[in-house]
């Protein structure tokens, strides 16, 4: 029962902590565009995608193995081995932490030269090359936070660094931004590097505090500790390098083609700013309540698999994806509809709320695949899911390379459009062949859809009826009247049951 309570409030925190970090990174984001314009997001966004590639180098799967081997050293009831396996990893991240930094520094030339044809670019990549081994080096003590079910610190860590970078972005932006928008990317990098250098030494704080007051000495070391980490951590940096290569290859490509396509190069990159920067940000921010849950499904179905409670997992897949699918056709009709408001309320740029407006029908398909890699992931198919991710990529760019030099910006939209599909189609028809769950159009799909047709309809027709109000809270009126009206009008045409909801909160519980 109290292990249980654990895993429920640990739960809690995470969630609670993931929504406020989203809510809070979308609101500054704003703040940020609006200081870049589309052109400096579009720089951002370039030099960003660069980073993500250092990043997977530096951590190198760290996080996992130091998860992975201080919940093996504590099963086995030994916090030597604890303290053994951490010291390990810590190595691990200062020599992969380096290496990357190291790597990044002495490229950031070539790269902004050759591959991201901005020279503006070397002193961002530069600062950011410093951050790297403290982003390893924390990597490895949230993981071992994990381990010890401490998630209450790691989320403290994660908070605290975010308000860091808050207040020095927003200082740094006044003292040095006014002068041209190159300086604006190097005031938000550099306020990143500092976050980054804070939140490490917080957490190493909290995490020898944590060792002197609950890891003695006691217990003995078994040999092969190295080996073990080795063996966890390295095939999945492999596999991730492949995958964030494949993804910085592409993102490298999308204005390098826009270019080609014949606009200029302040125009493509403002245009690949808008999407990115803009447009990805608003689209993926209500998934956030998702994602916990999703995390949630892979212990839990790991332990049904185990047991070979197969009637329990139809039970759970099929009722996880019902939710799903409401929960996603909801905020899709929500962003259809209120695109263009949206847009104009959140950054005052109408491109922005074009662009929500094409990509607004495809959120079902992107929640639900989301939701069911969480699920795969617990029945042991993380394998097949990252195959098909790397096959994702490796379209991507190839598509990317051919067809937006062609049809631009709007052509890359329909490539991310088409390997969405794909990709949810080849995940849900792997989980489906796992279970004996039959998909109820009906229920799970036609339901939700007419119920938020009706209910944005009146929802934007009260709004609309309003004069005198700001675009930002007809906004919120509109988002909020709508969302309510759906959940009323799922409960009427019983699009959601009571049955439903109770076995919402059990599963929660």
């Amino acid at each position: 029962m109290k292990r249980s309570k654990a895993m429920f409030y640990n739960l809690l925190i995470v969630t609670a902590t993931t929504v406020f970090m989203r809510f809070v990174a979308v609101a500054f984001n704003v703040y940020v565009t609006n200081k870049l314009g589309a052109y400096g997001v579009g720089v951002y966004s370039l030099i960003t995608s660069v980073g993500a590639f250092a990043v997977t180098l530096a951590t190198s799967g760290v996080n996992l193995a130091a998860t992975r081997l201080t919940a093996a050293a504590i099963g086995k009831g030994s916090e030597a081995e604890v303290r053994s396996a951490m010291r390990k990893c810590i190595v691990y991240s200062v020599c992969f932490g380096a290496a990357a930094s190291a790597l990044l520094l002495l490229l950031s030339g070539p790269v902004s030269v050759h591959i991201l044809n901005d020279v503006d670019c070397i002193l961002p990549l530069r600062i950011m090359s410093a951050s790297l081994p403290f982003i390893s080096l924390s990597s490895a003590m949230y993981g071992y936070f994990t381990a010890e079910r401490r998630v209450i610190k790691s989320s403290a860590a994660q908070i605290f660094e975010q308000f860091v970078k808050i207040g020095a972005i927003v200082a740094l932006i006044s003292v040095i931004a006014p002068k041209e928008t190159k300086y604006a990317c190097v005031a938000v990098i550099a306020g990143g590097t500092l976050s980054e250098i804070a939140s490490f030494v917080f957490s190493f704080i909290m995490y020898k505090l944590d060792l002197a007051k609950h890891v003695g000495k006691k217990g003995k070391v078994e040999p092969g500790l190295t080996r073990e980490l080795l063996g966890t951590a390295l095939p999945i940096a492999f596999t991730t390098y492949v995958r964030s290569g494949l993804v910085t290859v592409e993102h490298l490509l999308i204005p390098r083609g826009l270019r080609r396509s014949g606009r200029s190069p302040e125009v493509a990159l403002a245009s690949y700013g808008v999407l990115h920067g803009m447009v990805f940000p608003v689209i993926l921010f209500p998934m956030t309540v998702m994602s916990a849950f999703a995390g949630l499904l892979v212990p839990e179905l790991s332990e049904c698999q185990a047991r070979g409670e197969t009637e329990r997992i139809d039970r759970i897949v099929s009722r996880v994806l019902q939710a799903a699918l409401a929960f996603s056709c909801g905020v899709a009709g929500i962003m259809l509809c209120f695109s263009g408001l949206l847009g104009e309320a959140i950054y005052h740029n109408s491109e922005a709320g074009a662009m929500i407006r094409i990509l607004a029908p495809l959120i079902p398909v992107m929640y639900v695949d989301h939701i069911v890699d969480g699920m795969l992931k617990g029945l042991g198919e993380q394998i097949y899911s990252m195959k098909v991710n790397i096959a994702d990529a490796t379209l991507s760019v190839i598509l990317v390379y051919f067809f937006v030099p062609v049809w631009g910006i709007y052509g890359y939209v329909g490539i991310v459009i088409a390997m969405e599909i794909i990709n949810a189609s080849l995940s849900i028809a792997r989980l489906l062949s796992l279970s004996s769950v039959k998909i109820r159009l009906a229920k799970w799909l036609i339901k939700p859809l007419v119920c938020v047709f009706c209910a944005t309809s009146l929802s934007g027709f009260a709004v609309s009826a309003l004069t005198g109000i700001g675009e930002g809270l007809a906004a919120l009126l509109a988002v909020c009247g709508s969302s309510v009206l759906y959940f009323i009008f799922l409960r009427l045409t019983g699009g959601i049951s009571a049955d439903d909801i109770s076995w919402f909160k059990r599963a929660i519980k």
